[in-house]
């Protein structure tokens, strides 16, 4: 794993991490890099690298999508899990940035539905990727099945639209 280091602003700091941007403190950039590192060997990995910016540390989970640069903010319990987990996750929000890029391409000049990268199909996809993923890295069978029972029943994330979007999204505790 390569990475080099530098500080923003002297509160937190950033590394450059199997080719992304990892902003946080020094045991978050180490657990990102062992997610990472996990990843990069793999082929899917070009498809995280390139809808993917930046991996941030942040009180909860989600990522910005709509973004030029998109971010992946992480919360403590996604990234305090196994790095397998967490690598998981990274790949799961990166595909929910690959679907508005997806959705965007179709009609650059309007914001694509929330629905297209963000609503339950989306999130059924994102999971199918994720466990995907998972497969890959060999993760015990109750991890598939935790990832397959949330896609049976993809809205467990809340509403994706407008200010009870935002409100679901301020409730998570991942």
């Amino acid at each position: 794993m390569r990475s080099r280091t530098f500080e923003f602003l002297g509160a937190r700091k950033a590394a450059i991490v199997c080719g992304l941007e990892v902003r946080g403190d020094r045991e978050f950039r180490r657990r990102t890099g062992e997610a990472l590192s996990l990843l990069q060997p793999m082929a899917e990995f070009q498809l995280i690298q390139s809808h993917l910016a930046t991996i941030r540390q942040g009180r909860r989970s989600g990522v910005t999508a709509w973004a030029a640069r998109p971010v992946f903010t992480v919360g403590a319990p996604t990234w305090n899990h196994s790095p397998l987990w967490y690598a998981g996750a990274i790949a799961h929000d990166a595909f929910h940035a690959k679907l508005y890029r997806d959705a965007k391409k179709h009609d650059p000049d309007t914001e694509p539905d929330t629905d297209a990268w963000s609503g339950t199909t989306a999130e059924r996809a994102c999971l199918t990727f994720q466990q995907q993923i998972l497969l890959l890295l060999q993760a015990d069978p109750t991890v598939i099945d935790y990832v397959e029972k949330h896609a049976r029943n993809p809205s467990y994330q809340g509403r994706s639209k407008g200010w009870g979007g935002w409100l679901d999204y301020r409730k998570r505790w991942w």
